[in-house]
């Protein structure tokens, strides 16, 4: 009987657990600096495929890393298209999938960083976002080969993923889903 009345205070706790899990921040902490940005963390699948620069057929993905030594504070705001789209916090990556054609990625506070990119279905390009000097407050947007991005992707975490592609009428999709 002690059994089951756990079991069910468990199921009670469960939608709760999953509610604070989802709220719960992700942050970087260095010493007394913490930087963070609004959970949730994307599942683990959908991560795997952003650390192997996986591509998707119908679409083209662009992954944004943010992972230079010394570069530990701060949020950088980056924009596509002239839209927000996320804000990378010290050692992330957000990736962003986008029909084909010409895109603009760019860093939207107080920098004119700006890197146009025309996408086909199935290309991958990787961006990263470099701090000008130690300890200023600019930053740079930098195209990176695939061996260089894999490099610090690795040494990053997967903020999102997210879907900034026209759904076709018989087609959804959202933030966080990979196909």
């Amino acid at each position: 009987m002690l059994g089951l009345f756990a079991a069910v205070l468990q199921g009670c706790a469960q939608p709760e657990r999953e509610e604070a899990k989802r709220l719960k921040p992700i942050c970087f902490t260095i010493l007394q600096t913490r930087t963070c940005v609004p959970g949730p963390s994307p599942k683990s699948a959908d991560a795997a495929k952003v650390r192997n620069l996986a591509s998707r057929p119908d679409a083209g993905r662009v992954v944004i890393v943010r992972a230079r030594d010394g570069d530990v504070q701060g949020l950088v705001p980056l924009g596509l298209n002239g839209q927000p789209l996320e804000s990378l916090i010290p050692y992330s990556v957000v990736a962003v999938d986008v029909s084909p054609g010409l895109h603009e990625v760019r860093i939207q506070e107080g920098v004119d960083a700006t890197i146009p990119l025309e996408l086909r279905a199935g290309d991958v390009v990787v961006l990263e976002v470099r701090r000008r000097g130690r300890y200023g407050k600019r930053f740079d947007l930098v195209r990176l080969s695939r061996q260089e991005g894999r490099a610090l992707i690795d040494e990053s975490r997967i903020l999102r993923v997210l879907d900034r592609t026209v759904p076709s009428p018989s087609t959804t999709g959202g933030e966080g889903t990979v196909p």
